[in-house]
């Protein structure tokens, strides 16, 4: 069984500060990197290789915004080659941040920094995503209709564990067959199964859902999903098919993934960098380095790999911001 909570997964936010940061070592000290070049490169590998082993697959990247802003470092062609190998872009807190006084409205300058940088995806015929953590309902639904009239697909919700099933009514619910994220026009993140008691009541409880879109982790226990498991959540309860993207972590190691080594926690490899003080048991990654993206793709037990031959219809690629630890 997993030992943490998958609810910790998304690390997506901009909490994890350039304090958790470490100083480059071999080989990084004879070829330095630039770390929003190798994080756009290891989106688009990936892209090129799933969809070469299945056209349509789909990717939607979190924690992506601040690749899509040109500057010095970070230049036009590689904010075009970003817009170029995701299919959908999704940011958290874009409305409404937390805190301890419960959501608070998102800055003025950060909405404009959004929205202009959100443009771009936009322009190319992306998929825009929000998700804001709100437990209000009345303030759901306005985040939602605010998402709504930018041109994005806005979701909110009380749970920031991603634990259970959303209680507000789903908005704009249909039965069109969904085949791309630019057509789902809402969407859920289901990732922590901690909540259901049997692999069936959680596989059941999402195939009752009458979301466009599921987000879900490759494993219930120990166990990843099945071909036949996630085709049953494929099919949307009121007609139509949906898509079932699956989470990976780009920019983090787990101690809880099946490539943790136990020697890791005392003798980590000198690509695993030091431990997230935000979501224990993470841990940042030179997610450049070779050996990171064997274990990601281009084997039968690699990640992706696995993701692939369950047969989700494409991959949530988490904590893309893990760049900033680098600079």
């Amino acid at each position: 069984m997993r030992k943490k909570i998958l609810g910790w997964l998304l690390g997506g936010l901009l909490t994890f500060t350039a304090g958790c940061g470490e100083a480059a070592v071999a080989p990084e000290a004879a070829n330095p990197v630039n770390p929003q070049t190798e994080m756009i490169q290891l989106a688009g590998e990936l892209g090129q290789y799933a969809k070469a082993k299945r056209p349509g697959f789909q990717l939607v990247g979190n924690g992506a915004a601040g690749l899509l802003e040109v500057t010095p470092d970070n230049p036009k062609e590689n904010v075009d080659k970003l817009v170029q190998a995701l299919d959908g872009f999704l940011t958290e807190s874009v409305f409404y941040t937390e805190s301890d006084q419960g959501p608070q409205p998102q800055e003025k300058s950060m909405l404009e920094f959004l929205k202009g940088v959100f443009a771009l995806p936009q322009k190319a015929g992306k998929a825009v995503w929000t998700l804001d953590y709100i437990p209000d309902p009345e303030l759901q639904e306005k985040d939602e209709a605010l998402g709504h009239k930018n041109g994005y697909v806005s979701m909110a919700v009380g749970d920031r564990n991603l634990a259970q099933l959303p209680q507000g009514q789903v908005p704009r619910v249909s039965s069109r067959d969904i085949r791309r994220v630019q057509d789902a026009e809402n969407f859920l993140f289901l990732l922590n199964p901690e909540n259901f008691a049997t692999r069936l009541d959680y596989l059941t409880a999402l195939q009752k859902t009458p979301y466009d879109a599921v987000v879900v982790d490759l494993y219930y226990g120990d166990k990843p999903l099945t071909p036949a498991e996630t085709a049953m959540l494929q099919d949307k309860p009121q007609g139509g098919r949906r898509l079932v993207l699956c989470y990976l972590s780009v920019g983090e190691a787990a101690d809880y993934r099946p490539y943790w080594q136990p020697d890791w926690k005392t003798k980590p490899p000198d690509w695993v960098g030091k431990p997230n003080p935000d979501w224990p048991g993470s841990y940042r990654v030179k997610y450049w380095r070779p050996e990171w993206k064997h274990l990601l793709y281009g084997s039968d037990g690699a990640y992706l790999d696995q993701i692939l031959n369950a047969g989700f219809d494409g991959v949530f690629l988490d904590v893309m911001d893990a760049w900033q630890t680098y600079k």
